[in-house]
């Protein structure tokens, strides 16, 4: 494990950045997986048309560039000390401590308030709310 060790209210307070970043990523995704599915089918008719090579090449660059919109805003929740868990559902963690161990504080797209937590080797159905002394009022 490496990264800052968030309370609560520090987590808490990065929200409506975090919020926004997720809302972008689950955008971003959705646009990767536009992006990849139409070069595969792009692929498939450029194999029988090699006059559809070039549009083939632009959608080789489109899915470059979505990946690269996609791959700066992951990387802009890891600065902040995120780590996103599942793109669809903008589901980040954050590392926390909640009765002396170190665990996943865990925040969902949607939510207003980091509420629960779950252990470094559980996923989302493990979630469990957080300790009324440790959650931010």
């Amino acid at each position: 494990m490496k990264g800052k060790i968030f309370t609560p209210d520090e987590a808490n307070r990065m929200l409506p950045l975090v919020a926004r970043i997720a809302d972008d990523i689950v955008a971003t995704y959705a646009d990767v997986n536009r992006a990849l599915q139409a070069f595969e089918d792009e692929k498939t008719r450029a194999e029988d048309d090699e006059s559809r090579l070039p549009e083939l090449r632009r959608r080789d660059e489109e899915v470059a560039n979505v990946l690269d919109r996609f791959q700066r805003l992951i990387e802009e929740i890891e600065a902040l000390g995120g780590t996103v868990k599942d793109y669809e559902r903008g589901l980040i963690d954050f590392y926390g401590e909640v009765e002396g161990d170190i665990v996943y504080l865990c925040w969902q797209r949607g939510e207003t308030h980091i509420r629960s937590w779950h252990g470094l080797d559980e996923g989302f159905g493990r979630r469990r709310p957080l300790p009324q002394t440790v959650e931010a009022a």
